[in-house]
């Protein structure tokens, strides 16, 4: 009987192994559905096969449990015996020293002797302790911990692999990028006003300068009422300051509006940008040069 006992541990933990094959299956076979609840034949036979392993498995539990209650109660009577003086004695203990003693497993020294083995050596002998429950109970945890792991991510797809993490993230990161350059729009003025580079950004420079100022500096930029705005000659200033200080206050004087009232800060930085862009494309008819030479640092863009 205690062969037979021996023989059902590793058994067990055999068939233990085994059983989560299928999840294993249906995880890989579900990575290329778009939906847990998309259920197929083969799927059907997957969670049959692990429905019946799990039964299987209590069964062997089960069985495991009476054939060492028999082993303990019925063929090894001074065990009992044994084990029912000990629980005697752990009744005198208290809360703390009980726990201790069920955590760690340990046989007293006085009983030594029914768990020594036949290795010697230098006169200390082996003793075949079990494992202390707390340090299996950790292997447990790693293998709940594993499949509701692979079920979590993998079979029901309720988490996000890093891959989808990484996406998400991105997508969140350039959203508070948007939000904090709206935000920080409005505190732009000619102080502190840059040149952007962003092909959104001077594509929506351009709308608004078709919209707001070409009926007066022409389509291109080639001039019209207003001054060409595609040399390198300008009247109030040629710097990405100066073309932000025009638009925003107008000349009045000229017949030029200010802005300020109709556009956002980030608007008018982005009109500047695209007129600067303007320079040295030679639009057909272009008016005169107007103004000063300004030469402009091609790496600032100023």
């Amino acid at each position: 009987m205690k062969r037979l006992l021996q023989s059902i541990k590793p058994a067990f933990r055999i068939w233990l192994a085994i059983s989560l094959l299928p999840i294993t299956a249906f995880a890989q076979d579900s990575s290329s559905q778009s939906s847990f609840w998309e259920i197929n034949a083969q799927e059907v036979l997957v969670w049959s096969v692990l429905a019946l392993e799990v039964i299987m498995l209590l069964v062997v539990i089960t069985m495991y449990v009476v054939v060492k209650v028999i082993s303990n109660r019925v063929l090894n009577p001074e065990t009992a015996v044994d084990n029912e003086v000990a629980s005697e004695q752990e009744v005198d203990k208290t809360l703390w020293e009980r726990i201790l003693t069920r955590w760690n497993d340990a046989v007293p020294v006085e009983r030594e002797e029914e768990i020594m083995t036949d290795h010697e050596y230098d006169g200390i002998v082996e003793l075949d302790n079990n494992l202390p429950p707390w340090w299996k109970a950790m292997f447990y945890i790693t293998i709940i911990f594993g499949v509701a792991y692979l079920l979590h991510y993998h079979v029901f797809d309720t988490g996000d692999l890093q891959g989808a993490e990484y996406e998400k993230e991105m997508v969140e990161a350039k959203a508070q990028v948007e939000a904090y350059i709206a935000t920080a729009g409005a505190n732009v003025d000619e102080s502190n006003v840059t040149f952007v580079e962003a092909e959104e950004r001077l594509a929506n420079g351009q709308t608004l300068f078709i919209q707001m100022c070409a009926p007066c500096h022409g389509q291109a930029g080639e001039g019209g009422v207003g001054p060409n705005l595609t040399d390198k000659y300008w009247i109030h200033g040629g710097s990405i300051s100066d073309i932000f200080r025009t638009i925003k206050y107008g000349v009045p004087a000229k017949g030029m509006i200010p802005w300020e009232s109709q556009l956002s800060p980030t608007q008018m930085q982005d009109i500047s940008s695209f007129i600067i862009t303007l320079e040295g494309s030679n639009p057909p008819n272009p008016k005169e040069p107007q103004g000063e030479l300004y030469e402009r640092d091609e790496m600032a863009m100023n």
